[in-house]
């Protein structure tokens, strides 16, 4: 989630509370009752004539588009906190990226670093802080791959006894205790696999390496052998989805590789010249073991894995891997998804970013199909949106209103639960009480939930009004419900006409959110629809 200096990959060749609307149910939700095959003809002419087919189909909208990503969160074990996952209900938390290891920022705190160097005390709450902790205890709590001081050969990876997978599997059933699918990170280097044994954090090689306290040289470190590494991470992953010893099985169907490559703090590059071919080394490396287990497995979670890489800093970086793996000799290396960061305030540039990935994937001889996953992106986590005006909602549902025509098949928004008080980025706060971004979720859920198919308005199939200051996505459910979400970002209202395969039917719902703290309001079911400045517009037919 930091942001640094891009390694020269691409040579390679590469929320208020109160009652909410039932955003899925019927006409009596407010306004006026219509049936949905009645015509309204009218000869006004709308600042937005959206043209629609509900018979052509544009491809499935993946409510995976509604997932997000937590980083120190998880340490937290949210499926204890009460009323957390009936909150999230309503806004179809459908994924959430979570890591084997734990990423501390802003949690488990020290108060030196290890050349002694002293760390100012943070204004945060007792709970971030690693109390009587050193940094080799940290680095053994965190590690999944336990440590007996000796070099570890393949044959010790079939060792049940040397994983150590309780705070994983405590993260999974945290999801499924939230009703969310888990995507994994395999994103920290146990010391026992890592080149370097020696914990060192310093601010020379991290100039944050007091508030991030697994940036220690260890952790994220290169492995000391590639394969050894691949062979523990098959053993790790069969484990949890098989299950071991007394455990059960765990649901967690898509695992990508590492996170942030390209920076220093996730992939540390002191030790030699070579890290980035260090980094392919591992991951494809990894790669190919996985995918060999899942081949050979007869169990049937297994067969179902997905295997990815690389939670990319930028978006060049997901370009130039695409590009890359697909000049690379055959056979084409097994990779079932790509995935890339993006943080702006301005939701056009995070468009463009997944633009240009998906542009990539089209222009692929072998890998047209391969899934690709923003997981994670927001406003900039520098000089972030004000969390109680309609920016950060206007951002989200822009992006992916947008992304989703683009193409892309998963997002991860940064983060969905303010874990201490103040943090500005969640759909509800440490007291539970939505945000104004939590109400732009509960459209949003209600026109991507349901394996909906998306509707290509005729003239706009990006999705584009107005060069981006509006935007628009169209679905279709299976019960043939059509539901149109418009966003006007602009300072005038904007007005819309939907027309279906030419007729003008009377909407059987219009829901407007134009109000930061409040949940999204009846308007009068008619067309054309008043979009209001700066405000979302589902329209319901």
């Amino acid at each position: 989630m930091a942001r640094g200096s891009l390694l020269a990959l691409v040579a390679l060749g590469m929320g208020c509370s109160g009652s909410q609307p039932d955003v899925a149910g019927g006409p009596d939700a407010g306004g006026t009752d219509a049936s949905s095959d009645a015509s309204a003809e009218t000869t006004v002419t709308a600042d937005w004539s959206l043209s629609l087919d509900p018979g052509a189909s544009a491809g499935k909208v993946n409510a995976a588009l509604l997932g997000h990503y937590d980083l120190s969160g998880a340490l937290f074990r949210y499926d204890q906190v009460p009323g957390l996952a009936k909150v999230l209900a309503p806004v179809g938390f459908s994924e959430w990226r979570v890591g084997v290891g734990r990423w501390e920022a802003a949690t488990l705190l020290l108060p030196t670093l290890t050349d002694g160097t002293a760390c100012a005390a943070a204004a945060l709450p007792p709970q971030a802080f690693a109390t009587g902790k050193t940094d080799l205890q940290l680095i053994t709590d965190r590690d999944w791959f336990t440590d007996d001081g000796l070099p570890v050969t393949e044959a010790m990876t079939l060792n049940d006894g040397r994983y150590s997978l309780a705070y994983v599997r405590s993260v999974l059933d945290a999801a499924a205790a939230l009703g969310a699918k888990p995507y994994v990170g395999i994103d920290t280097m146990p010391r026992a696999l890592a080149i370097n044994r020696t914990p060192s954090r310093t601010l020379a090689a991290w100039p944050e390496a007091c508030n991030w306290t697994w940036t220690n040289a260890v952790s994220n470190a290169p492995p000391a052998d590639s394969a050894v590494f691949a062979a523990a991470t098959v053993g790790m992953v069969k484990r949890i989805v098989e299950g071991s010893g007394s455990e059960p099985g765990r649901a967690a169907s898509y695992w990508e590789i590492w996170n942030e490559a390209e920076l220093a703090y996730a992939w540390n590059p002191s030790f030699d010249n070579a890290m980035r071919d260090k980094f392919f080394q591992m991951a494809i490396a990894s790669l190919i073991r996985l995918d060999a287990y899942r081949k050979a497995s007869s169990n049937t979670a297994a067969k179902a894995l997905h295997f990815g890489l690389g939670s990319f800093a930028y978006a060049i970086t997901a370009v130039g891997v695409i590009r890359a793996f697909d000049a690379a000799p055959a056979p084409q290396i097994s990779v079932d998804f790509v995935s890339f960061h993006s943080y702006d305030n301005d939701p056009m540039k995070i468009v463009a970013d997944i633009r240009q990935v998906t542009d990539a994937r089209k222009k692929s001889a072998h890998y047209q199909n391969v899934e690709l996953a923003l997981t994670e992106w927001g406003p900039s986590l520098v000089t972030t949106v004000d969390p109680t005006t309609m920016d950060g909602p206007l951002l989200v549902s822009t992006v992916i209103a947008l992304g989703a025509t683009a193409g892309l098949d998963r997002a991860h928004h940064t983060f969905f639960y303010d874990y201490y008080a103040g943090i500005p980025w969640g759909l509800v706060d440490h007291d539970l009480k939505p945000q104004p971004l939590y109400h732009a979720y509960e459209l949003l859920n209600a026109v991507v939930a349901g394996g909906s198919d998306r509707l290509a308005p005729r003239g706009f199939e990006t999705g584009e009004l107005d060069a981006g200051m509006g935007a628009v996505l169209a679905t279709r459910d299976a019960a043939g419900k059509v539901r149109v979400l418009v966003i006007n970002r602009g300072s005038g209202a904007r007005t819309v006409q939907i027309d279906l395969k030419g007729t003008k039917p009377v909407p059987t719902r219009v829901l407007t959110f134009d109000v930061p703290g409040v949940a999204a309001r009846p308007s009068p079911n008619s067309l054309p629809v008043t979009v209001p400045p700066r405000a979302m517009v589902l329209v319901e037919l």
